[in-house]
Formats: structure tokens, sequence, C-alpha cells
């Protein structure tokens, strides 16, 4: 299975950074090798929201399809329709998630946690796939710029 995370990048980093994934990206490899480096650590904590397991599991249920089945064991979340299956958790404030391909995220996850909070940046854990999974609608302006995942 492929696994991922998903960062919640707070919107004024999201605005500036979005055409930027790459430096986000090169930020976030460098905290998660060396967390314990109070500089790291607090940019960090300034560009993300932290995720909670009661926000994530209460959006789920109640803004999934009714062809989606959402379903909790522990701290484990399960997202699944017909043959297509998630498993998603909430580990220290980021939400992880595992799956047989990409595909499945874009059809079961993506949509749902796009509307809860709209800046999310997918980093592969055990794949070179990144990017933001949102749009970035700029005032004043009819267009939608929208970069879904970025390949290495």
């Amino acid at each position: 299975m492929n696994e991922y995370s998903i960062y919640w990048i707070e919107e004024e980093v999201a605005k500036s950074y979005f055409h930027k994934s790459d430096i986000l990206l090169r930020f976030l490899k460098e905290y998660e090798a060396e967390p314990s480096r109070s500089d790291l650590k607090s940019q960090y904590l300034y560009i993300t929201r932290q995720v909670q397991y009661q926000e994530i599991i209460s959006h789920l249920n109640n803004l999934a399809p009714k062809n989606i089945t959402v379903h909790s064991v522990g701290q484990i979340i399960h997202i699944k329709r017909k043959d297509q299956s998630i498993l998603v958790q909430i580990e220290n404030g980021l939400l992880n998630f595992k799956c047989k391909n990409l595909q499945e995220a874009v059809m079961l996850l993506f949509p749902i946690i796009r509307d809860f909070y709209p800046y999310l940046f997918v980093k592969g854990k055990n794949v070179p796939n990144y990017g933001w999974i949102s749009p970035i609608i700029q005032k004043n302006s009819d267009r939608v710029r929208q970069v879904l995942y970025s390949y290495r």
C-alpha cells in the first residue's frame, strides 16, 4: 500500500507557496529529518494547522456521501466504497493515510476533506508524489489555479 501524509497549511502560507510546492516539500522533509531543531519546529508550527481526530471523524461521518462508508476502530478510520478502501490515522496532528493507489484517495478522501479545509498539501511517504489537493481561488479574479499533483 502507498502511504501519504496530508498537511493542513495555514492560509497565508498556502497562498504564498502555492506555486512553490517544491520549497514547501523540501522544508517538510527537513523538518521530518530533524524534528528536534527548535528553528524548524517553530516554523512547522507556524505554517501548519494541527488536525484533531474528533473533528476529522465527525466531519467524515457527517459529510461522506451515502455510497461511502466511514468506520472507525480505535484511532484508525476506514473509508470504503465497493472495492476501494483507505485507512486514515491522525498522528501528532498530521493526517496520514494508506491506499492502493492515489486514485482511491482522489475519489474517496479528498472530496470530503477538501470541503472541510481548503489548504491541503499531500506528500508521499513511500512514493515520490506531492502537491496541493485543493485549488487556490484568487480574489478579484475569475480564474482558479490548481495543481493537483507534482511528480519528481
